[in-house]
């Protein structure tokens, strides 16, 4: 005789936020990314680019590479949330969270969704390996 969960739903409803979570934090591997190199030599053209610091605020406030803008991730981004980013111009998110860049990677990800055509992630070591390459830091 098979045992019965007293609690199906619960069960059911940690299962499904384990399985969203992996989705959330899988990277999103289908967002083209940009190589620390390539952004430096976009930012040393003085290409139109807006780099977007995914990070804790307080983290931003520490050190974040030079001109770039603090845009903490959040589950939910919506359009009232950048209102001030033209839809066609070049966006580059970071985080510091390792290979996947999940935070950066959904950040971009959801950027996507609201309409943004031209968005990168920049790949993995990101802040670090511009750190690491004694890139500008502010």
């Amino acid at each position: 005789m098979m045992k019965r969960f007293k609690y199906p739903l619960f069960i059911a409803a940690a299962l499904l936020g384990v399985f969203l979570a992996a989705a959330v934090f899988a990277g999103h591997p289908e967002i083209p990314r940009i190589s620390v190199e390539e952004l430096k030599q976009l930012v040393d053209a003085k290409a139109e680019v807006i780099i977007l610091d995914a990070q804790l605020k307080e983290i931003y406030d520490r050190g974040h590479i030079r001109g770039a803008v603090s845009f903490p991730w959040k589950a939910e981004v919506t359009d009232a949330d950048v209102p001030m980013f033209a839809k066609d111009k070049l966006i580059v998110t970071y985080c510091d969270c390792g290979p996947g860049e999940s935070d950066s990677a959904d950040l971009a990800f959801q950027l996507q969704g609201l309409g943004f055509t031209n968005v990168k992630v920049l790949a993995d070591p990101a802040v670090r390996g511009w750190k690491k390459a004694g890139y500008p830091m502010e």
